[in-house]
């Protein structure tokens, strides 16, 4: 099969898998192995395969292009999510996790899963590691985020006593936590070595670091905004309400940058 209907059929998987985890939310079940649960990760097979075709069809792996990045960045996103969830609690953050694995795998299939053409000085493994230390990376900050959300729902929950679906279903407060402080730290460690890597990349061929580059000033904005999210962190009060907040801010500057660097910055560059 092509790459497209793959891919087709790992987004209506995925889609499948969030109708039953809202079912599940519904009905408050947020143990043991849930239907929902095992429904993504044959979601993720299909998507895995997708990707190994789209790298046999074209000689290239998924990475340069922005459908193909997209599509790459939405399964760095569901197996973080999976990964997370060693228990069926923190699986149930893929309520908030899985739509936006679909969205960014529409986005792929609308703008279509075609490589970018790419300098052939530049291709390598050097490359190939760059761009996937930088989209992991913003794959476990939308992770982070997202633990974020959860954790404000889940506070204001407990805060006004009210124990239905939410306090249920959400993982506790010391596990979104755990998550939200992983997901800042991994994301920022892997964005910023992926980021010099391809900024030694650069200096390689001559090319300098061309902060202009829809790719490298969105990427730098996002790490400046998950940073400050990160220090927030290390304070006296550790992590509350005010420091999710903090990284769901820094979300929605990092969302409101690819925006503007997508309509006013040449298109292409963003990603590769």
């Amino acid at each position: 099969m092509s790459t497209p209907v793959l891919l087709t059929a790992a987004l209506v998987s995925y889609a499948a898998a969030w109708l039953f985890q809202i079912a599940e939310f519904r009905e408050g079940r947020a143990s043991g192995r849930p239907r929902s649960l095992v429904l993504a990760m044959g979601a993720m097979c299909l998507h895995l395969v997708a990707l190994l075709v789209f790298w046999r069809t074209h000689r290239t792996p998924p990475l340069a292009g922005f459908g193909p990045a997209a599509a790459f960045l939405a399964f760095a996103l569901a197996a973080g999510v999976l990964l997370a969830s060693r228990t069926g609690e923190r699986w149930s953050a893929g309520l908030l996790a899985l739509p936006l694995v679909i969205a960014l795998l529409a986005t792929s299939l609308v703008v279509g899963a075609v490589p970018a053409p790419v300098d052939p000085r530049l291709q390598g493994p050097w490359l190939v590691t760059h761009v996937v230390l930088v989209l992991g990376g913003y794959a476990s900050l939308l992770l982070a985020s997202v633990a974020a959300v959860m954790y404000l729902f889940q506070f204001r929950a407990l805060k006004r006593k009210e124990f239905g679906n939410v306090f249920r279903f959400f993982p506790s407060l010391e596990s979104l936590d755990r998550m939200n402080g992983i997901g800042l730290a991994g994301g920022l460690s892997a964005l910023a070595v992926g980021l010099l890597m391809g900024w030694s990349l650069s200096l390689t061929f001559e090319r300098g670091l061309a902060l202009g580059d829809a790719d490298v000033a969105f990427g730098l904005l996002t790490w400046a905004a998950y940073a400050v999210a990160l220090g927030a962190r290390r304070g006296r009060d550790g992590f509350g309400p005010r420091q999710a907040r903090i990284s769901v801010s820094a979300l929605l500057v990092s969302g409101l940058g690819f925006i503007a660097f997508r309509t006013f910055g040449p298109a292409t560059e963003l990603f590769l």
